[in-house]
C-alpha cells in the first residue's frame, strides 16, 4: 500500500466515522477502494475523489440524540480541561478555584472526564478488514489510553507553566 493509498484511507476512515457509518460497512468501503486502487493503478483521489466527499455519499440521518450527546460530551471534556488547569494553578499558587480547594477541582474535573472516555468507548468500535479480518483501526482501548496520556501530558505543561508564571 503506498502513502497515499494508507492516508486515503485514514482520511476516509475518520470521514466515515464522522458520518455514523457502521464499523462493518466501513471496511466494506475500505476494502473496495483499495482493491480498485491496486487493481487500475490509480490515486484514491483520482478515482473516488477527496476523502470526505466520498464519505458523504454513505452518511445517513444523525438522530438528534446523538448530536445532542456530541455537544455535551464536548461541554463535559472542556469543563474538564478547565477545572483541571485551574486545580493545578490553585495548588501551585495555593488558591481556591471558584470557592473550591484546588484538590476538589482536581476531582471534579477527573470525574467529568468519566463521560468523554465512555463514550469513546462506545463510538470508536474497531473496523475490521472483510478481506482478511484484521482491524484496520485501533480499538476502542487505544482511543481512550490515547486521550488520558494527553489529559496527563495537559496537565504536566500546566503545572510547568503554573510554577514559571509563579
Amino acid at each position: 500500500m503506498t502513502t497515499d493509498t494508507a492516508t486515503y484511507r485514514r482520511d476516509l476512515l475518520r470521514a466515515l466515522r464522522s458520518h455514523h457509518v457502521a464499523p462493518e460497512r466501513m471496511g466494506e468501503i475500505v476494502a473496495e477502494v483499495e482493491s480498485h486502487v491496486a487493481e487500475t493503478g490509480e490515486t484514491p483521489v483520482e478515482a473516488f475523489g477527496p476523502a470526505a466527499e466520498y464519505a458523504a455519499g454513505f452518511a445517513g440521518p444523525r438522530p438528534l440524540t446523538a448530536r445532542l450527546a456530541g455537544i455535551g460530551l464536548m461541554v463535559l471534556g472542556l469543563a474538564c480541561g478547565w477545572l483541571i488547569a485551574n486545580g493545578i494553578f490553585g495548588l501551585v499558587t495555593d488558591e481556591r478555584v471558584h470557592g473550591m480547594p484546588a484538590g476538589v477541582a482536581l476531582l471534579v474535573g477527573a470525574l467529568l472526564w468519566l463521560p468523554p472516555m465512555v463514550g469513546q468507548l462506545r463510538r470508536q468500535q474497531p473496523v475490521a478488514d472483510p478481506r482478511t479480518g484484521r482491524r484496520i483501526t485501533p480499538g476502542p482501548g487505544a482511543v481512550v489510553a490515547s486521550m488520558s496520556v494527553f489529559l496527563v501530558l495537559l496537565a504536566g505543561v500546566t503545572w510547568l507553566l503554573a510554577l514559571l508564571t509563579q
